[in-house]
């Protein structure tokens, strides 16, 4: 990197279906905010380059990407982001979807990225979120990921190992927020949140 200091980040965090794509494309469009959700990096990835042929490696047979490599192309994603132009740390504020995802990738970034606050989009009924990732999968057309038993798959691997990602920051940037309320009201309660966080400048 070509600068040392970490990059100022908010973290969306939340169990599959909570809402956090969907909230970070509308707080996205804030002028100094820049959302990045690690799923669209990976897909993102030029498939002939090295690191992209690393990731291929893993997720052609189903693996998952392993903790170094995931904050690798994050890095390497950002830092040419930079070098476009596309993305100043004096300016904007990274509003991070599906990074730091495990216990280690906290311990990984923790001179990457300087966390200003962790959104918590929380359900607590579990029916309703699998309802809710249900109609997702049917819109999205992935009958596969309609199946009650993946979906609850997913939700297991969420709270064995990214849950714990919690616990690794400190309550006080802890917000937690209801996401089992309709899309605006859960945006303003996200933006509520955030009041502090964000530089002000335009």
């Amino acid at each position: 990197m070509n600068d040392t200091r970490p990059y100022p980040a908010i973290l969306l965090f939340g169990c599959p279906g909570s809402g956090k794509g969907t909230q970070g494309a509308v707080l996205g469009a804030m002028p100094n905010l820049l959302h990045l959700a690690m799923g669209d990096i990976f897909r993102a990835l030029d498939k002939t380059s090295d690191i992209g042929q690393e990731f291929l490696s893993y997720s052609t047979k189903g693996l998952l990407v392993p903790d170094e490599l995931t904050v690798r192309v994050f890095r390497h994603h950002v830092e040419g982001l930079m070098s476009a132009g596309r993305y100043d740390p004096a300016y904007h504020t990274l509003l991070l979807d599906g990074i730091p995802r495990t216990v280690k990738q906290v311990e990984l970034l923790q001179s990457v990225i300087e966390v200003k606050r962790v959104v918590y989009l929380m359900i607590e009924d579990r029916d309703a979120l699998i309802a809710r990732l249900t109609k997702r999968a049917a819109k999205s057309n992935r009958p596969d990921d309609a199946q009650r038993s993946v979906i609850e798959n997913r939700i297991l691997v969420y709270e064995r190992e990214t849950h714990p990602v919690l616990d690794a920051y400190p309550k006080k940037l802890i917000a937690r927020v209801n996401a089992d309320q309709p899309p605006l009201g859960v945006l303003r309660d996200v933006a509520d949140a955030l009041v502090g966080c964000v530089s002000a400048k335009i």
